[in-house]
């Protein structure tokens, strides 16, 4: 595993929607946050984020926030060595999801999205922010410099995926409103303003093509980065 010094950093305090994910919590996660709440609460089954990844992820593929693995082992990859990267804040998380993706062997990189991703790979074809954003402090105007931060990361023609529990804009039943208070009040969520308009412009200030679904109270998106081509003149555009 590769760690970076200063990851706890100045730049809000992302450190506390990472350390809640103790390993008893990961433990109880999978139950806990992707069979109840994601069903009964967000109103977003599990099973609409996994298909979510089988439509987008790839060969050579970054998971940004990575929680317990859970869909990087679920879901279908195109072929059956992919080249597979995790990145996150929380050694926790980290252990976990490489002891369960042990079969593809992943790449660990200890760090803070909110800061620039350094790592020692680029040229990925896919990049998923799963339930990233709502544990990122501030509001979605200042969290997608994590947008700015990993499209140099991306080949031309990648893609970056991703979803996040919405505070605004969307419809809250009485349980996601009374969970939406006491994680915020906690740190573990930073979302009460999140809103799609919000998340909209924040892709659409880095990427010329991106998608927003909205299941719940989640928004599921995607964004690609353009292909390069060459013009007359030798000189290089874009599709």
């Amino acid at each position: 595993m590769n760690h970076e010094p200063n990851i706890y950093g100045t730049d809000g305090d992302a450190s506390k929607g990472a350390a809640v994910y103790t390993p008893l919590a990961l433990a109880l996660y999978d139950l806990a946050v992707l069979r109840i709440s994601n069903s009964f609460v967000w109103k977003c089954s599990s099973h609409v984020l996994l298909d979510f990844y089988n439509q987008h992820v790839s060969d050579k593929h970054l998971d940004i926030g990575v929680g317990t693995g859970y869909f990087l082992d679920k879901c279908r990859f195109p072929s059956t060595a992919p080249t597979i990267a995790l990145f996150d804040l929380n050694p926790h998380s980290l252990a976990r999801s490489a002891k369960r993706l042990r079969r593809y062997n992943p790449s660990c990189y200890l760090g803070n999205a909110l800061q620039r991703v350094d790592i020692n790979m680029s040229g990925f074809d896919s990049i998923s922010l799963n339930y990233l954003l709502h544990c990122l402090p501030g509001n979605l105007a200042s969290k997608s410099i994590v947008f700015e931060h990993v499209k140099p990361l991306l080949r031309d023609g990648g893609v970056i995926f991703g979803s996040t529990i919405l505070g605004e804009g969307v419809r809250h039943n009485p349980l996601a409103k009374q969970l939406m208070k006491i994680y915020n009040a906690k740190g573990i969520f930073s979302n009460l303003s999140d809103r799609p308009a919000d998340l909209e412009a924040g892709l659409k200030a880095h990427f010329d093509e991106h998608t927003i679904h909205i299941a719940g109270c989640v928004a599921l998106f995607s964004a690609r980065k353009r292909m390069a081509r060459t013009v007359a003149g030798g000189q290089k555009g874009t599709w």
